[in-house]
């Protein structure tokens, strides 16, 4: 039994009994009483929810560029998206239709924690407000994920090498044959 049931027996079994002298009571009840008031006067909430992971990448060749995303679930199953962007633009801009993409996506799935992990360390230090962006054509890109981002109640990001972007690995095969 945990002490979570004892104390539920003990508080439906003396509902407005009031004890006027813990010292008559025996060693073990004094504890638990003692627990059960710290416990109700102090209540100590702590919940670790795992976030969903969003792999990013984008890249543009002289054929057409693309955005690769991979969502990875709460059970680790990884969900792979490769989109071909119908414009003209950079390798930046790409990067940052693929993390506007699978953020859209979260937020649709209705998803609350997020960790972002990318290999692009310049878009991830714009996100995170370290570098400036110069360019009036990404920032335009940077405040629309900013703006995606506050639809979260947690968001954390991390650069990782390139070989661990689950999102260019499962891209690069796609993304040759244009």
């Amino acid at each position: 039994m945990d002490f979570g049931q004892v104390l539920a027996d003990f508080l439906a079994n003396h509902p407005e009994e009031e004890i006027e002298n813990m010292d008559s009571m025996d060693i073990a009840n004094a504890v638990l009483l003692n627990r059960a008031h710290t416990y109700l006067n102090y209540p100590i909430y702590s919940i670790h929810l795992t976030p969903w992971k969003l792999y990013f990448d984008g890249s543009k060749t002289n054929l057409a560029s693309r955005a690769g995303i991979v969502l990875e679930d709460l059970m680790g199953i990884k969900h792979c998206y490769s989109f071909q962007l119908d414009f003209q633009c950079t390798n930046n801009i790409a990067k940052y239709e693929a993390l506007i993409i699978g953020l859209e996506m979260l937020i649709e799935l209705g998803v609350q924690y997020v960790e972002i992990l990318g290999d692009s360390m310049l878009v991830l230090k714009q996100i995170a407000g370290e570098y400036k962006c110069l360019n009036p054509s990404v920032a335009i890109y940077l405040v629309v994920a900013r703006n995606l981002l506050v639809e979260f109640r947690e968001v954390t990001w991390e650069h990782i090498p390139r070989e661990e972007n689950f999102a260019m690995n499962e891209m690069a095969p796609i993304a040759t044959r244009v």
